[in-house]
């Protein structure tokens, strides 16, 4: 397991796909908050570019990376090789493939704390404990949306063998629906309460003001605890199923491919 866990991670952030788009995510931060103290720069105004920032560019832009740096050519076929090579079960080839994401993910959003704090004290934000409190709070939850969207993603791969259709998914879950919602003020429409237990996004938002006001439920954090853990189990029965379809020899690990 513990070497699968390994290859994966080595595999991913290799891909010259990775760097750029990880690259472009943080530099885009650096970008936000120039043009934001160039107009008019005081902590409420850093405090709600970089808020949106993350809502609506980073986090989309992250899980997209990841999909992207997860994929390769011939997608089930040398999955299964992969699992097979390291002599092991094929839900440790899932459980190490989910493992190593996460990982990528929440050193991602670790990063991304530290830069929103470094670039309020470098530039003169002079964000209070509060502010800075609330955009943890932001780092975080959208932290686990972002786990538990890529879990989604994980099936479609699996399912689909192609990157299309779970980058889709995913722009559509974690950016157009909560895009959406932000511009038509529906916060009280009873698709955004439905919405909120089953759309990763949406429940990290609603997690978010929870947090907020010191009002943390069970309920929210057993809507994120099945939004991993059901996709994630499918992703283990569907990968299971799977029929080898290539051939052994074939660039399966290539980090460009």
């Amino acid at each position: 397991m513990n070497g699968l866990i390994t290859e994966e991670l080595t595999g991913i952030i290799k891909k010259k796909r990775f760097i750029i788009l990880t690259a472009a995510a943080f530099i885009g931060l650096l970008v936000v908050t120039v043009i934001t103290k160039t107009k008019y720069w005081n902590d409420l105004t850093y405090f709600f570019a970089v808020q949106k920032y993350i809502s609506f560019v980073f986090t989309p832009a992250a899980g997209i990376a990841l999909i992207l740096s997860v994929y390769r050519k011939k997608y089930t076929g040398s999955s299964i090789l992969q699992v097979e090579d390291h002599g092991a079960k094929r839900q440790a080839g899932v459980i190490s493939r989910f493992i190593s994401g996460t990982a990528v993910l929440v050193s991602y959003y670790v990063v991304l704390a530290v830069l929103v704090i470094f670039f309020s004290l470098v530039f003169g934000a002079h964000n209070n404990v509060d502010q800075i409190r609330a955009l943890l709070l932001r780092i975080a939850t959208d932290c686990t949306a972002s786990v538990a969207a890529y879990s989604v993603s994980l099936f479609w791969l699996y399912l689909t063998a192609f990157p299309v259709v779970p980058i889709l998914i995913h722009g559509i879950t974690m950016i157009g629906i909560p895009l959406f919602f932000d511009y038509s003020g529906l916060y009280d429409n009873p698709l955004y309460r439905i919405g909120g237990f089953i759309i990763p996004k949406l429940t990290g938002d609603i997690a978010y003001k929870d947090l907020i006001f010191v009002n943390p439920r069970l309920l929210i954090a057993g809507a994120f605890l099945l939004q991993i853990i059901v996709p994630f189990l499918f992703s283990m029965l569907v990968f299971k199923l799977k029929k080898l379809k290539i051939k052994r020899g074939e660039d399966k690990n290539d980090p460009d491919k």
